[in-house]
């Protein structure tokens, strides 16, 4: 899987460019019984499985949250049915599965219970995947083994108090140890899942590294034990949701790491960290569909059953507004996913930047329909014994797990306009000559005289009339999405990596683009596939989804063209810079000012907030 060369293809990185790479699309990949006909039955037992542990009453998410803990029944039954043992190669005991087949059993788990989907994530998805992906021959074949059978879990150890999930500019350090046979690791990891308990840790440290002649420092993955001198897990902490999980405080001090235990290059753990995150992005993305698909069945459900003024209330229209657009962008979420996984499963492409839109699309939504089912649900959504307030609780981390939304967004806009950003730079050279340059100035002229007319790429596959009026907006957005970037760029030149209000705009169009071909790709398939009268269904929640996604690329564009944009985006910073000045709201009350006590402050660190508050 490639996450960093721009020279393999990406179906989102083309669209800031006006591209639709439909090659990377369509057809829409089969479903995993028909690419994998052996994983396929592989998924059908685990899922089993743990169905199984459900019906059993050894899964009971009630419990897990009030003790905020796991069963060690449940984890023993994991790794005795090989749900500990999915992202391991089959020559080190494990299961192998492929992106595709991963991303559906974890998707099963995370549906049934967030904190399991934690336990697996953790330990198949990302501490056992940096081995898989870095890990040398022997180290494969010293901790493979043992994880895949669940005799120890595994951790993956980046997030730091200072710097967050930033795996760049982490500030743990590693240098030489004296005898000059490892390195010895400062530093402290925090809300590390499995930390407290993890045998084989995948963590990051900042070494000293030479480049271009000079000394710098660079990330470097090692894999660490608890039995190595000098590491200590101080505390775990309590959390809004997903409680059943547990998160540890890791600290190392003086932590004595051998050779053999570097994994991969020093100086390259940043990328083993991206390589994993996107697969954990995958991953996350597929449990919050599934989530979306469950809790839609109990919103039916209870709205069937509740009655309120003479009728149920399902038979509202706003509860039916609800229940369609839920339903719409469920559908959108799990053709990304599926589209998604197909391409890791290809190696072929770069899927960094599709990665990320989806686990923020993915993540959104499923907050967004965890809190439609509290709303519908009333008095009984905020309270116990109803399950619909831990629901909306273990929702929310999502949107900060894997990377927060905010920083994805950043992240899939400036890489986005990368390709426009070089390409504008040559142009500019150009012009400074005209004449002797005439055949790349009209060139580039004509490139965007056809793009203004979505005519400079199109949708070719030849889709069923029911789709072809959303595809001809896919193509008229591309066009505009080009545009939007080439202006920005033009616009804001350098300064264009400071407006992030822009940026953001843009990566939420480009989101809005891939969600909708995907979707369209997949229901094409199944049109294909079953026919027309089969697919009522799924026609109508392609509409659906499309004419909403529609409307909400427009709005963003809209903002992006007018002067009323720019004048909003400049009135928001004007007034946080007098909040900021302020230290707050300090507009009079509408009713009477009286004064209140001042709010407790906050650290960066659970110990100095525990001090600052007493505890």
């Amino acid at each position: 899987m490639s996450t960093t060369a721009t020279s393999a293809p990406s179906f989102l990185r083309d669209l800031f460019t006006g591209d639709i790479n439909e090659s990377l699309l369509f057809p829409y990949p089969a479903p995993i019984d028909v690419r994998r006909a052996e994983e396929a039955e592989t998924v059908k037992r685990l899922v089993a499985s743990l169905n199984a542990m459900v019906a059993s009453g050894l899964i009971d998410s009630r419990r897990f949250d009030e003790q905020e803990r796991l069963d060690e029944e449940v984890i023993q039954e994991f790794a005795r049915t090989g749900l500990l043992a999915l992202t391991i190669p089959k020559e080190y005991g494990g299961l192998g599965l492929s992106a595709s087949g991963y991303a559906r059993v974890f998707g099963a788990v995370a549906a049934v219970d967030a904190s399991l989907g934690v336990l697996i994530g953790v330990h198949c998805g990302l501490g056992s995947k940096a081995v898989v992906i870095a890990g040398n021959d022997e180290q494969k074949a010293r901790y493979l083994p043992m994880l895949a059978r669940g005799e120890t879990l595994a951790a993956y150890a980046l997030t730091e108090p200072e710097t967050g999930s930033d795996a760049q500019n982490i500030v743990t350090r590693a240098e030489r140890s004296p005898d000059g046979k490892g390195w010895i690791l400062n530093g402290r990891k925090h809300w590390i899942g499995n930390g407290q308990r993890a045998g084989v840790i995948a963590t990051f440290a900042q070494t000293p590294i030479e480049r271009d002649g000079k000394m710098t420092t660079r990330p470097t993955a090692f894999i660490i034990r608890p039995d190595m001198p000098g590491f200590r897990v101080d505390g775990t902490v309590r959390k809004m949701g997903i409680r059943g999980s547990t998160q540890g405080e890791l600290v190392y001090e003086n932590l004595f790491v051998p050779d053999d235990h570097v994994l991969g290059e020093v100086g390259k753990g940043f990328r083993v960290a991206v390589n994993a995150l996107n697969a954990g992005r995958l991953s996350l993305a597929s449990g919050c569909a599934q989530g979306c698909k469950r809790i839609l069945d109990e919103f039916t459900r209870y709205a069937e059953a509740r009655t309120q003024f003479g009728g149920p209330l399902a038979s509202f229209e706003i509860t039916q507004r609800k229940m369609a657009s839920i339903a719409a962008d469920t559908y959108a979420a799990d053709s990304m996913v599926g589209a998604l996984a197909a391409a890791i499963d290809g190696e072929e492409v770069d899927v960094a930047l599709e990665a990320a839109c989806v686990k923020v699309f993915a993540s959104e939504l499923v907050w967004r329909t965890a809190d439609e089912m509290v709303q519908l649900a009333g008095g009984r959504g905020f309270v116990k014994p109803w399950p619909y307030e831990r629901w909306l609780r273990d929702a929310r981390i999502n949107r900060i797990f894997e990377g927060a939304n905010d920083i994805l967004r950043l992240f899939v806009g400036l890489n986005g306009i990368q390709g426009p950003a070089e390409e504008l730079k040559e142009i500019a050279g150009a012009l400074r000559n005209p004449i002797q340059n005439w055949v790349m100035v009209s060139s580039f002229a004509a490139g965007r005289v056809a793009s203004a007319l979505g005519k400079r790429d199109r949708l070719v596959k030849p889709l069923h009339a029911s789709l072809r009026k959303h595809a001809d907006y896919v193509e008229r957005h591309t066009a505009e999405l080009a545009k939007a970037t080439q202006d920005a760029i033009t616009r804001h030149k350098k300064e264009i990596l400071q407006k992030q209000l822009v940026v953001e705009r843009l990566a939420d169009m480009a989101t809005e683009l891939y969600a909708r071909c995907t979707t369209i790709a997949r229901t094409q398939r199944l049109i294909e596939e079953r026919g027309v009268d089969a697919c009522a269904r799924e026609i109508a929640l392609t509409e659906l989804f499309c004419l909403q996604s529609g409307r909400r690329f427009r709005a963003w564009r809209e903002e992006l063209d007018s002067e009323s944009g720019e004048q909003i985006d400049a009135l928001r910073l004007q007034i946080a810079a007098r909040v900021r000045t302020e230290g707050g709201y300090r507009s009079g009350d509408a009713l009477l000012d009286v004064p209140v006590p001042p709010l407790a402050g906050f650290s960066l660190t659970r110990q100095e907030q525990e001090k600052h508050l007493g505890l």
